[in-house]
């Protein structure tokens, strides 16, 4: 049996690096002669048969984006990147047969498996093992940050079964198209290993020594060459100069340009002995990352992405999506039509019905006609959004003279989640000047208490319609409001200055519109003043004005009369 993998290393300089390198030895002599000789015999079989299927392979491809995590975005490739890479693969192998398709797109934050994979380490056996997709149909691309530099590797057909799920190609994420790892950032790195994966080996595999490669068109080559080396001959005696512009050397990038004929009828032959369920093809795919839902909230529609994918020879239309279990699922752009060797991406909302984990199944119906169904698995935990609720929405903000300018509000979360607030002191209301904390997070079941300041000289004798925002993460109700609240009955609230020599101001609570009468009498109940003689007045705290500075100190009896009620207050005046 040949080599499990083969990995290309580079020097850690990203932004320009020198060189490919091969960390693992080429296959002996003995291994590359019992390769060509089941190439020769399967090719035998299928010439006796004829060819299972007409047209071209198609192959799933399940992109896994391994990334730093914890806050750092380090590793998550933009998906235009891996959308490239796709691009990369169908023009680089056409010539092969085979045509690639995007089934799944997945998101994982691990910092291990990103920064210290090695080939056959425990990090990448535990990575695979975690993620693989349906190895056994679909190519499963895991992007990451390889130890030692590798720009990547990849498992040869026959290295395992078809299903093992440790099957698959690891890449260097700066090496997708849009990649920062000159030369090699225009997608070759995935084309040269996925070749390995088709069974290819490279283009200097046993030196100037037969079999070398395995392939009679890819003339031999002693080493590998570097940059662009067009002319190199390093086997003068053998004929034909180095395959330098081959996808499985070494030059870089820019210098790829061809696959042969014969490396299309050698990886068509692996491939079709160690990966048959792929190249019967015949199979569609549904998929959803399981990241998509790892979290969600119950009530609360969650974005999510199905792909589904066509790996038969006739379109067929997507025409309905549908969950068990406690999920209501809706999906945008139905009916859709999937061409042959393509995937369609289809925007869902996901919405739990109960908190807890939850396992469920989402059945794809098509127009397939021998299986129409198609199914997903959809994966997570559900949990009560943080939610927020108010001790009250509307608290008296009226300050009379001496009273309290403080008042206190409490914020609850009833979710499952911690739920943030914060307060724009630019967008504070008029009756507002300070609230605090401005900002901070209510733990899952939690309350907090917010003292608001007020600012009795921004108070216009009026309604106060301007409310004070909180903004919060809760999902459903967003932003929280408090606003200065109506009274419930007619008042004369505490009148200020009280004593006072000069000019009084009498604050009033006013439950609705109405027309308003106010008058002063002294202690012997002869009336000194008409403060109001039927004014109109909205609900809510206006006030009125009445100049004492000629009444004669003593006690003094504010009464105000609406068509409904009435009410007093004291007050004193002094010399």
């Amino acid at each position: 049996m040949l080599l499990a993998s083969s990995l290309l290393a580079v020097p850690s300089a990203r932004a320009q690096v020198d060189g490919r390198s091969c960390a693992t030895p080429e296959p002996t002599v003995v291994e590359a002669l019992r390769m060509s000789q089941q190439v020769r015999a399967f090719q035998a079989r299928t010439a006796e048969v004829g060819r299972r299927r007409a047209g071209p392979v198609t192959v799933p491809v399940a992109v896994h984006v391994i990334s730093e995590g914890e806050g750092v975005a380090q590793g998550n490739v933009p998906q235009a990147w891996i959308e490239a890479q796709v691009d990369t693969l169908n023009a680089t192998f056409r010539p092969l047969g085979v045509r690639f398709a995007l089934a799944l797109v997945q998101r994982v934050e691990n910092a291990a498996w990103y920064r210290d994979l090695g080939l056959d380490s425990d990090e990448e056996q535990a990575m695979k093992q975690a993620l693989a997709l349906d190895p056994s149909r679909v190519l499963n691309l895991y992007t990451v940050h390889p130890d030692l530099d590798y720009l990547g590797w990849a498992s040869l057909p026959d290295a395992q079964a078809e299903g093992d799920r440790q099957q698959g190609v690891v890449l260097l994420d700066q090496s997708l198209p849009g990649g920062d790892a000159a030369p090699f950032d225009l997608g070759y790195t995935g084309t040269h290993e996925v070749g390995h994966w088709a069974g290819l080996l490279h283009t200097f595999a046993g030196g100037c020594s037969s079999p070398g490669d395995g392939v009679d068109d890819t003339p031999q080559q002693r080493s590998s060459s570097t940059g662009c080396q067009v002319g190199r001959d390093s086997c003068p005696l053998d004929p034909g100069l180095d395959p330098v512009r081959n996808y499985m050397g070494y030059s870089d990038d820019a210098c790829m340009t061809e696959f042969t004929p014969g490396q299309q009828a050698r990886s068509a032959a692996l491939l079709g002995q160690f990966r048959p369920t792929l190249t019967a093809g015949g199979f569609a795919l549904a998929t959803v990352p399981g990241t998509d839902l790892a979290e969600a909230f119950v009530g609360v529609g969650a974005p999510a992405v199905l792909r589904v994918t066509n790996a038969t020879d006739a379109p067929f239309a997507v025409t309905g999506v549908a969950a068990s279990g406690r999920l209501a699922v809706a999906a945008a752009g139905l009916p859709a039509t999937v061409a042959p060797g393509e995937a369609v991406a289809l925007a869902l909302t996901v919405a739990p019905g109960a908190s807890g984990a939850f396992a469920e199944t989402l059945t794809v119906t098509t127009t397939r006609p021998a299986a129409p169904a198609l199914v997903a698995r959809l994966r997570g935990t559900a949990f009560v959004p943080p939610t927020a609720r108010l001790s009250t929405t509307a608290i008296d903000a009226r300050v009379v003279d001496g009273g309290p300018a403080e008042r206190s509000v409490t914020l609850t979360n009833d979710g499952d989640r911690p739920l943030t607030f914060s307060i724009d002191p630019a967008a504070l209301p008029a009756w507002v000047t300070l609230v605090s904390p401005a900002s901070g997070e209510v733990p899952p079941r939690g309350a907090a208490t917010l003292a608001v300041s007020l600012a009795p000289a921004a108070l216009a004798p009026s309604r106060y319609s301007d409310p004070l925002v909180i903004q919060t993460n809760d999902p459903v109700q967003g932003d929280v409001v408090i606003a200065p609240g109506l009274p419930s009955a007619l008042a004369v609230l505490p009148v200020w200055p009280n004593p006072a020599r000069g000019p009084v101001t009498v604050p009033l609570a006013l439950p609705e519109d109405a027309t308003v009468r106010a008058e002063v009498y002294d202690a012997r109940g002869r009336r000194v003043a008409v403060v109001a003689d039927g004014v109109p007045m909205e609900a809510g705290f206006p006030v009125l004005q009445w100049d004492a500075s000629s009444a004669a100190a003593g006690l003094y009896i504010v009464r105000v009369w609406t068509p409904s009620a009435s009410a007093v207050a004291r007050l004193v005046v002094t010399r």
